[in-house]
């Protein structure tokens, strides 16, 4: 066989990081009503795992389990899947609103 012919093992591609994104299930597009702006859920719980994939390299998967308020029912699933230097960025950011909010305690508008 020539050498044109040859395939040559080729590593992956580090250019190929998947975004950064967030995915909704197909259901709660029947939660929202058409006469309604939007849906309030609240955030039943959070949990994930951190990955590291040929294709994709090091990731932060979350998922985030949010629930019908008022008189419906429905618990509803919603990915995110974050790049490591996403993933800090965010977690530096809520720590950073959390210390604002636990500042304004005590504070009178």
């Amino acid at each position: 066989m020539s050498k044109e012919l040859a395939r040559k093992s080729v590593p992956a591609r580090r250019g190929l990081y998947r975004r950064n994104t967030m995915a909704f299930p197909r259901e709660l597009r029947a939660a929202i009503p058409d006469l309604h702006a939007g849906r309030v859920l609240e955030l039943d719980s959070i949990n994930g795992h951190a990955g590291n994939s040929l294709l994709f390299g090091p990731m932060v998967d979350l998922k985030l389990v949010v629930k019908e308020t008022g008189k419906l029912t429905g618990e509803f699933v919603v990915r995110m899947g974050l790049q490591v230097d996403a993933a800090r960025k965010l977690a530096a950011t809520l720590t950073e609103l959390a210390d604002q909010a636990e500042q304004e305690v005590g504070r009178v508008p």
